[in-house]
């Protein structure tokens, strides 16, 4: 089998990203995400953590991960799997919350069982990858909105709070240290200057860090970089560039981070998405 990950979008929905993975061998490591990513598979099992539990995500099933959830990715299958997956920006989630007067959606279950919705989702992506022409778009948009409302009043809540908080930071301190990554990713950062403002020394603020986001300061900032770096990618900016915005030494070493997280090279993704 070969190991292939393939990104598009579909021009009815600009800001959705669509991935479609072929993979066996290959491993997502504890990773986040800037958007809700909604998957599925249609062979295989493929298995993750979230929130320190794993999960196995066979067909009939669907995924669903908040923004900014540490998670990871592996086959559970000796043949490997094909993943359907959704990345779907927040503000698009938000605009239908409040047409259907909801808060703020929050999605509790990471796996869901629930065939209709698995089906519809499946629909929807063959749908989005396959029809590219204008003369489906308003088809692609109806049915985009029919599963993302059903989704949501299904499956959507309010963000609980975290009863156990022993070891962690707290939510404001949380907050408080993604605003400064989320600010500039580009900047060099050191863990005197981001325990210190939270009262910690430097052992605590990382203790208690990778306590409440399941991976350390590094891992999470590299990550918010490649995230932000695959969007200015859409956008069709210069590689060169969006390695220096996004705080990487220099284009070579995007490309090595950006292939071992998405299994492309930062030029094969800008090309298949443009």
């Amino acid at each position: 089998m070969k190991e292939q990950i393939e990104y598009c979008r579909n021009p009815a929905l600009p800001e959705v990203e669509l991935t479609l993975a072929n993979v066996k061998n290959f491993e997502f490591d504890r990773h986040i995400h800037l958007d809700y990513h909604i998957g599925a598979v249609s062979t295989g099992c493929m298995q993750y953590l979230h929130h320190g539990r794993n999960y196995l995500m066979d067909t009939g099933l669907l995924s669903t991960i908040n923004p900014d959830e540490m998670h990871t990715g592996t086959s559970e299958s000796e043949n490997g799997y094909a993943g359907h997956f959704m990345a779907v920006p927040p503000q698009y989630i938000s605009q239908i919350c409040r047409e259907l007067k909801q808060p703020e959606a929050f999605f509790a279950q990471p796996l869901i069982d629930d065939f209709y919705l698995y089906q519809a989702f499946m629909y929807l992506h063959s749908m989005a990858v396959s029809h590219q022409n204008e003369a489906q778009h308003l088809q692609l948009e109806t049915v985009m909105m029919a599963f993302s409302t059903e989704l949501l009043q299904r499956y959507a809540g309010v963000s609980a709070q975290a009863t156990d908080t022993a070891g962690k930071l707290s939510r404001q301190q949380i907050n408080q240290i993604k605003d400064m990554f989320h600010a500039d990713p580009g900047q060099s950062f050191v863990l005197q200057e981001l325990a210190e403002p939270l009262g910690l020394s430097k052992f605590q603020f990382l203790r208690q860090f990778k306590q409440s986001m399941g991976m350390t300061p590094h891992a999470y900032l590299k990550r918010i970089r490649l995230e932000y770096a695959k969007k200015a990618l859409i956008k069709g900016s210069d590689i060169a560039d969006v390695a220096y915005q996004v705080g990487f030494f220099d284009q070579s070493h995007l490309n090595k981070a950006f292939k071992h997280a998405y299994l492309v090279t930062p030029n094969n993704f800008q090309q298949s998405l443009l």
